[in-house]
């Protein structure tokens, strides 16, 4: 009888195992099916551009943030994710949006030092029509993350030239049986190239 239960047990383990194994497939599959395709802009995504000031005083110009993000029963919306102690900060219009994201991480009049921690520099527009490049795709708890870089862009400093993230209301499912609804939300902004 215990030969009987370790078998079973044994079997369990290994069905489990090719279970999780398809799951992280389908995921992988996703992602291979999307990386590295150019697609066409079908609905204009923005991205932040801005200089970041850290804590311990270092700076990075130029960083890219995709502000685009859309669920499958709210719409869709502009969000800059929080940084440094801050929430995220969302919005319908871009413009109001940057004007936010200016005024939350002004510098406190405390600080030895004056200088923005976020300071925005230009609200980057990929208008209808503009090709794009799959660079990467990102999928976490209850989010699909679409990073895109730009073909025409000489340097973009390693970072996306825009996103388009899936926000989800529950977290995915392993096997993302979800896939053709957020494609469907997918479509909503870009097409693959060459398709009608």
């Amino acid at each position: 009888m215990k030969h009987f239960h370790w078998l079973m047990a044994v079997c369990l383990a290994i069905l489990s195992t090719g279970a999780a194994g398809a799951a992280d497939n389908s995921r992988q599959l996703f992602a291979k099916d999307w990386e590295g395709k150019t697609v066409v802009v079908t609905r204009t995504l923005y991205t932040l551009v801005y200089n970041e000031r850290g804590r311990l005083g270092s700076s990075h110009r130029n960083r890219r943030d995709g502000l685009m993000v859309v669920t499958p029963f709210s719409g869709t919306y502009l969000q800059f994710d929080g940084r440094q102690s801050q929430d995220d900060i969302t919005d319908h219009d871009p413009q109001r949006l940057f004007d936010v994201v200016t005024e939350t991480y002004r510098s406190d009049a405390l600080e030895v030092r004056q200088s923005q921690k976020v300071e925005p520099v230009v609200l980057a527009r990929y208008e209808v029509g503009t090709e794009l490049l799959v660079s990467a795709i990102r999928i976490d708890r209850d989010v699909v993350r679409l990073l895109f870089s730009n073909p025409g862009s000489v340097d973009d400093g390693n970072e996306p030239a825009t996103t388009l993230t899936i926000k989800w209301l529950t977290p995915l499912s392993r096997s993302l049986t979800e896939r053709q609804a957020v494609e469907t939300l997918i479509a909503q902004f870009i097409k693959l190239k060459g398709s009608t």
